[in-house]
């Protein structure tokens, strides 16, 4: 990375950060936190905010809601999760040419102005039919548990002189509410019940006026539930059916005017479209600004840029500013935050995800994307162990290159890592005799190829596990050593984990009887321990052991995946014997079988190969919290730009 450093009359401001834009290579760092330096403070000052951002984001909410009016009356095709990743739509692409600035603001608005008023009709409509079906839905509701009652719905509520009250309650209630309307109208009330379908009953209760708070209150306290229908008009089925006419009308009503909307949306959805990315670019845009510093009639501007991308960059800037512009790149200093963007060659660069599931690299760090590539695949493949399971992940991985990862680059990503791992776990699986447990050894081809048998030599597995992990944890140490080395920091290689390096050939020494050899590399290797870890030293030796025992879960998960696909094997075998019938459960069970040990163990392989980089290979050498590379760039999903 290179630190630049721009100043550029105020009068070409736009146009620079206009380009920077479309350059999408500067990473842009806010100038305000060095203005407290009184070198500078006395020179520059920050800019002033833009005073279009207030109403660029205004108009980006009003785009966005009439966006989502839209989808809501009238929905874009959607496609699921699984065609989406495997075989997914082109994705929407609109041709245009770009419009920024003050011409874009006075579009927009415009077009807002015009969509509003074509929509007002029909949006209020569609509120009011909303609120009034709401309430009839309500009534509707309330209706259905007295639809049998004989009781004209106007005689409800208060008169001059009577209160007429529906209410709901159990059955066991019902004496309890005779005693409770004798005490508190002193027996001028009348109580008439109906059943309801279960315990529950209907309950008409007429009383004098002046009774009805104290009867309300007392009903209350016996769980009985008033049903507020005043307003109602005839018997209950008859306001029923007077609802359900008015909500039949209704229904037609709104779809008129959801036609409406639909044929608004069909003439305006792409012009919006276009709007409501063109807005977020020149919001971006202004609201970059605010990192900027400024003298009179000279803006400031620094950020990070890739060393390979400053020419270009410097071509741009001077071109737009009409070589008004002063241009400088340095190299970081000390105590620079610097932004960091992993590098790495095509293949690889797909596991970058991986990485970035960790967290990214400080900049002087090592990017550990190069090693982790190979160690996850190997132990993808011991753990899955089945040529034909890692077939299935190859083509599943193609399929999502192919489709998904035409347009989307997590989706080709996530392929050529499954595609990656399904090779390698052919391999494996082949090697170790996995063909769907052992059911492909009845072909002697295959049985040919195999060179060794996880669940006949358990601990030959266990050993080789056991190594892989003693080499894999070696290399981390290696790295952190290197990495040290080429940082100058000598000390921290001799007294970080070297003493790992010199205890190994210390033990194979001391097992090969050159005791004095192997004792002086133990002397030195305690001595380098002692020195990095002081009283922690004893818990880095049982910290390293666990780490190096952290790998037989290589072993313990072959053999998982193996003796599943077998005990499919002699199940399915077992069906196979009992007639037709156990023929085709036999079939099913094979299939159903293999696919969800395939699944299960494969998300397994997944997890625990990241597990094994992440604690035991990432933590020996590994500095994580990087500042990711975020440049000022255009991100034009839906508008292609003429």
């Amino acid at each position: 990375m290179k630190k630049i450093q721009i100043l550029a009359l105020e009068d070409y401001r736009y146009e620079m950060v206009k380009k920077l834009q479309e350059l999408g290579t500067v990473h842009l760092t806010d100038y305000s936190e060095k203005l407290s330096d009184p070198a500078l403070g006395g020179l520059l000052k920050a800019h002033p905010v833009s005073p279009h951002i207030r109403r660029i984001a205004a108009q980006h909410i009003a785009v966005n809601r009439l966006l989502d009016l839209f989808e809501r009356h009238a929905p874009e095709l959607k496609q699921g999760f699984i065609k989406g990743v495997f075989a997914p739509l082109p994705p929407k692409r609109l041709d245009t040419e770009e419009i920024y600035g003050k011409e874009l603001i006075e579009k927009v608005d415009d077009s807002i102005e015009k969509v509003e008023g074509e929509l007002e009709g029909a949006v209020e409509g569609l509120d009011r039919i909303e609120e009034e079906v709401d309430e009839l839905e309500r009534v509707r509701d309330l209706l259905e548990p007295v639809l049998s009652l004989e009781i004209d719905l106007r005689d409800l509520g208060e008169s001059d002189f009577l209160s007429v009250s529906l209410g709901i309650t159990a059955k066991e209630e019902i004496d309890a509410i005779r005693e409770r309307l004798e005490e508190a109208t002193d027996g001028a009330y009348c109580l008439e019940t109906s059943d309801l379908h279960g315990s529950g009953a209907v309950t008409t209760v007429i009383c004098l006026r002046e009774h009805h708070s104290l009867v309300m209150a007392n009903l209350r306290r016996l769980n009985w539930e008033r049903v507020e229908l005043e307003g109602q008009r005839g018997k209950p089925q008859e306001a029923m059916e007077s609802i359900n006419a008015r909500l039949k009308t209704l229904a037609e009503e709104k779809a008129r005017h959801k036609a409406v909307i639909v044929g608004i949306a069909g003439e305006w959805r792409d012009e919006l479209q276009k709007y409501r990315e063109f807005l977020a670019a020149e919001r971006q845009r202004e609201e970059s600004q605010n990192k900027f510093a400024s003298m009179e009639h000279v803006v400031v501007i620094e950020g990070w840029i890739p060393e390979e991308h400053y020419a270009h960059a410097d071509e741009g800037i001077r071109e737009v500013t009409h070589d008004a512009c002063v241009i400088e790149a340095s190299d970081p200093e000390e105590g620079d935050e610097v932004p960091v963007q992993l590098k790495n060659p095509k293949f690889f660069r797909s596991f970058e995800l991986l990485t970035r599931l960790y967290g990214l690299p400080a900049y002087h760090g090592v990017d550990p994307t190069l090693f982790l590539v190979p160690g996850f695949l190997l132990f993808f493949s011991i753990m899955l162990t089945d040529a034909l399971y890692g077939a299935i992940a190859f083509v599943l991985g193609f399929l999502m290159i192919q489709g998904g990862g035409k347009y989307n680059r997590v989706i080709r990503d996530g392929g050529t890592i499954l595609l990656s791992a399904g090779a390698a776990t052919i391999i494996i699986g082949a090697l170790s005799g996995g063909w769907f447990g052992s059911f492909g050894l009845k072909l002697s081809v295959l049985e040919a190829v195999q060179v060794f048998d996880p669940m006949a030599q358990v601990t030959a597995f266990l050993v080789i596990a056991l190594v892989v992990g003693l080499a894999h944890v070696n290399t981390g140490v290696v790295i952190n050593v290197v990495d040290n080395l080429k940082r100058r920091k000598l000390w921290n290689a001799l007294t970080g984990n070297l003493w790992f390096l010199f205890a190994q050939p210390a033990v194979a020494l001391h097992l090969l009887g050159y005791k004095w050899a192997g004792l002086g590399l133990v002397m030195l290797s305690l001595a380098l321990l002692l020195m990095g870890h002081k009283a922690m030293a004893m818990f880095q030796i049982t910290g390293f052991m666990g780490d190096i025992l952290s790998y037989a879960r290589l072993m313990a998960l072959g053999l998982c995946t193996t003796g599943i696909a077998m005990t499919v094997n002699v199940l399915a075998g077992m069906l196979y014997t009992m007639g037709p019938m156990g023929v085709l459960f036999a079939i099913i069970v094979f299939f159903v079988g293999h696919l969800f040990n395939f699944v299960i163990n494969a998300m397994g392989s997944f997890v625990h190969g990241l597990r094994l980089h992440y604690v035991e290979f990432f933590t020996k050498f590994y500095r994580s919290g990087g500042l990711e590379f975020t440049p000022l760039k255009m991100n034009y999903e839906v508008a292609k730009i003429n």
